[in-house]
């Protein structure tokens, strides 16, 4: 697969092989990411070292070339980064537009309005609940309070 790569980095202009990343990886990074990269960064190391040599591939630099500097040039976020992005986005969603949210996510999350019906400072954001394990911790609800 990587061959491929390097077989057209040489051929083609930076703008067509940055169209080629957004066109044939970027979408597979993003799909369902707020469930994978929800998970122990050890587990998640091996993909985002493959995107790392796959953008330096394409952008023709050497390994000691900065990695933030890669995703820059191609303004793009790390694998990390995309999952509290594409979360962030969930949660906006889901307090300001439900009608485009899938029907599984419309009573996904609690708003403290729904716990009490008193006035606070706080009534208009997300339910922080309690939980008690490290499996608990990384779940979606739990989370999007944090964020």
């Amino acid at each position: 697969m990587w061959i491929f790569f390097y077989k057209i980095r040489g051929k083609l202009p930076a703008a067509i092989l940055k169209q080629i990343y957004f066109a044939f990886v970027l979408p597979y990074l993003l799909y369902g990411i707020e469930l994978y990269a929800n998970i122990a960064p050890t587990h998640i190391n091996k993909l985002i070292v493959l995107n790392n040599k796959l953008l330096r591939i394409l952008q023709n630099k050497t390994y000691s070339y900065p990695v933030k500097r890669l995703y820059r040039n191609y303004n793009t976020l790390p694998i990390p980064d995309l999952f509290y992005f594409q979360f962030s986005l969930l949660v906006y969603k889901y307090v300001h537009c439900k009608q485009i949210l899938p029907t599984s996510f419309i009573n996904y999350f609690t708003m403290n309005n729904m716990i009490h019906s008193y006035n606070t400072r706080t009534q208009n954001d997300l339910h922080f609940g309690t939980v008690n394990t490290n499996l608990g911790k990384r779940s979606l609800k739990f989370k999007a309070s944090n964020v």
